[in-house]
C-alpha cells in the first residue's frame, strides 16, 4: 500500500501524467470554444449580451474548476488540505468581491426581466435621464443636462423605478391658488378650457380643474392635465398650460394671492425736541 504525502503521491507512472495531460488540454480546449462562442454571439448584437457575455465567463470558470479537480485528481494529490485552504482564501475573496458580485448578478437580473431598453427615459435613485448602457456593474444615464450618470445595478433593483417611455403619455398635476370671493365654479371651467386650448390635441385624455381646499391664502385648486412622455414635449406643454392658465385668469381679473411684504416706516423724533423726562 503505497503511503500518500499531503499533496502528491509517492510515485506517479507516466498513465497518471498521460491522464492528467489530457484532461488539462482538454479543459483548456473547451475553455477557449465556449469564449469564441460567447464573442461571436456578442459580435452579433444579441439583445443579451451581457447576459451572454456573463453566462460564457461563469460556465468558462465551472469548466476550469472541473478540469483543475480532475487534473489534481490523477496525480493523486490530497485535496482535503489543499480545498481547506481554498476555502478560506475564497472566503476572504468573496466578502471583499461581494459588492462587485452583486452589482454583476443586477446586470444579469436586468438583462432577463429588462425593466428598461437602450434609450428609454427613466427615473431612478432620484436621477433622471436616457438610458445610454446597461454594464456588467452599472446602469448608464445620460441627464437632461448633459452629464452621464453610473448607478450601480443592485441600486437600481432595489429603489423604485419609473419608465417614461413604456407609457406614451403621462399625466402632471399643476396647484393653483385661486383669492376667496371669486367665482369659482366659472374659475375652474375657464382654467380647465384654457388647458384643453393649450394643448389642442384630442389623442389626449381631456384635462380638467378641481378645487382640492382652503389655503392660507385662498382656494387649492388641482389642475390636472396628460401630455406625450417625452422630457421635453412634457416641458413644452408644462410651459404651454401655464401660460394659458396666466392669461386667462389676467383676462377675468383674477388676480393669484402671493404673500406680500408690508413695511411701516417708524415714527423717528425730532432731534431738535427736547426730551420729556420720565
Amino acid at each position: 500500500m503505497s503511503h500518500v504525502t499531503p499533496f502528491f503521491a509517492a510515485q506517479l507512472t507516466a498513465s497518471d501524467w498521460i491522464t492528467a495531460g489530457a484532461t488539462a488540454l482538454v479543459t483548456l480546449l473547451l475553455a477557449i470554444m465556449i469564449r469564441r462562442i460567447t464573442k461571436r454571439r456578442i459580435r452579433k448584437k444579441d439583445k443579451h449580451a451581457e447576459l451572454t457575455d456573463f453566462g460564457g465567463r461563469l460556465l468558462i470558470s465551472l469548466v476550469l474548476s472541473a478540469g483543475a479537480y480532475y487534473t489534481l485528481e490523477a496525480l493523486h494529490v490530497e485535496l482535503g488540505p489543499a480545498l481547506g485552504a481554498f476555502g478560506i482564501g475564497a472566503l476572504f475573496i468573496a466578502v471583499g468581491l461581494q459588492p462587485l458580485l452583486v452589482n454583476i448578478v443586477g446586470s444579469v437580473v436586468l438583462q432577463a426581466r429588462r425593466p428598461f431598453r437602450r434609450g428609454d427615459q427613466i427615473l431612478s435613485n432620484s436621477f433622471e435621464g436616457t438610458v445610454l448602457d446597461i454594464t456588467s456593474t452599472s446602469t448608464v444615464l445620460l441627464s437632461y443636462d448633459g452629464e452621464s450618470i453610473h448607478i450601480p445595478n443592485a441600486q437600481v433593483l432595489s429603489q423604485p423605478l419609473v419608465n417614461w417611455t413604456h407609457e406614451p403619455v403621462r399625466r402632471t398635476i399643476l396647484p393653483i391658488t385661486v383669492p376667496y370671493g371669486c367665482e369659482l365654479a366659472m374659475v375652474l371651467a375657464m382654467v380647465g378650457r384654457a388647458t384643453r386650448n393649450a394643448l389642442n390635441d384630442e389623442n389626449l385624455p381631456p384635462a380638467e380643474a378641481l378645487a382640492t381646499g382652503f389655503g392660507a391664502h385662498g382656494i387649492e385648486i388641482s389642475l390636472r392635465f396628460w401630455h406625450y412622455s417625452d422630457r421635453l414635449e412634457s416641458q413644452v406643454a408644462l410651459s404651454q398650460v401655464v401660460v394659458a392658465v396666466n392669461d386667462a385668469l389676467n383676462e377675468a381679473g383674477v388676480v393669484i394671492p402671493y404673500n406680500q411684504l408690508v413695511v411701516h416706516p417708524a415714527e423717528i423724533a425730532d432731534p431738535a425736541e427736547p426730551l420729556e423726562p420720565d
